[in-house]
């Protein structure tokens, strides 16, 4: 009976997250006007209960902390996890645009060295920008944060990618801002999400998952079109190159980094993989996977798939730790 009652608790902290406020002090922020002060940032994330290590989760571009349920429920079950919300996105402070690239990494880092949050104890998992704002922290900081790092298909270009003027203008994101922004309701923008073609894939609870978390009290995108469209495009700035911080970081070597990168096709819904495929080279412990027939989105798509991944990466991780 006892047994019984652990089991239930236990799954009862894995699936049933707490909503927790960090203020940062002194983050840059735009103003109604443009201007860019430094000012407190309100960032907003959600938290499972559980043993150590502490798992950080970070989100792709436009999407939020709520997305990666399943896989956080099925895959990290009674571990410590901690799913943040990036500023303009989910219940994180917004700002007008542009979110620039190159501070949610700052933001991340900002935030693991202001919270409670277990130095050197701590495993990092990303999608997308959440795999580069990883990165750009772990290799940024100033001592070792992280045990391990899972960058699933993160937006790391070539270097030489980075500055590229050409590139900067002629990045096409005129789909983005042709997105609806306003809903009558949650279960609206369910129902016309689900027949779409960039969604129809997803897992029904998936869906309805980011619906409840991507609206504001009045029904309106948090990540607007503009807001998101500017993420895209700051991201090949000079500022976003995160290669001279690998390069020049005493830690970031000293840690397995792990590289899951989806198929390379077409670019023009940001369906691709944006994963520079020498990524790998630049870590003394880095291994790459290269997943054939998935997207981008393939933590939303392919959930089984992606539990699997997790699972395997704690696994090697939890070796790795035991025979230390």
């Amino acid at each position: 009976m006892i047994s019984s009652h652990s089991r239930i608790f236990r799954k009862m902290l894995s699936t049933t997250p707490t909503s927790h406020f960090i203020t940062l002090p002194n983050r840059p922020i735009v103003q109604p006007n443009g201007q860019i002060i430094r000012d407190n940032l309100k960032l907003h994330y959600w938290e499972w209960k559980g043993h150590l290590p502490t798992i950080l989760f970070c989100h792709a571009a436009s999407f939020h902390a709520r997305c990666y349920d399943r896989i956080i429920n099925e895959a990290l079950n009674g571990h410590h996890v901690i799913s943040l919300d990036f500023r303009g996105h989910g219940r994180s402070q917004q700002h007008p645009p542009p979110y620039r690239f190159h501070w949610f990494g700052e933001d991340v880092l900002e935030f693991i060295e202001k919270s409670n949050i277990p130095k050197g104890n701590l495993i990092g998992i990303g999608h997308s920008v959440g795999g580069y704002a990883l990165t750009y922290a772990a290799a940024k900081a100033s001592r070792q944060l992280f045990k391990s790092l899972l960058l699933l298909d993160p937006v790391i270009f070539f270097p030489e990618i980075y500055g590229n003027t050409f590139i900067l203008d002629n990045f096409n994101v005129d789909y983005v801002l042709r997105r609806k922004s306003q809903y009558a309701s949650v279960d609206e923008m369910f129902s016309r999400l689900e027949n779409r073609p960039s969604f129809a894939n997803w897992p029904k609870d998936t869906l309805r998952s980011y619906c409840e978390n991507a609206l504001d009290e009045n029904g309106k995108l948090v990540c607007s079109p503009e807001g998101e469209a500017s993420i895209y495009k700051t991201g090949a700035e000079a500022e976003t190159n995160v290669f001279p911080l690998i390069e020049q970081s005493k830690f970031i070597q000293n840690i397995p980094v792990h590289i899951v990168r989806a198929t390379v096709n077409d670019f023009s819904q940001l369906e691709s993989s944006p994963t520079n495929p020498e990524l790998v080279q630049w870590f003394k412990k880095g291994r790459d996977v290269h997943l054939e027939d998935s997207k981008h989105l393939f933590p939303m798509v392919q959930p089984e798939l992606s539990i699997d991944l997790v699972k395997q990466f704690i696994n090697e991780n939890n070796k790795l730790n035991s025979s230390l």
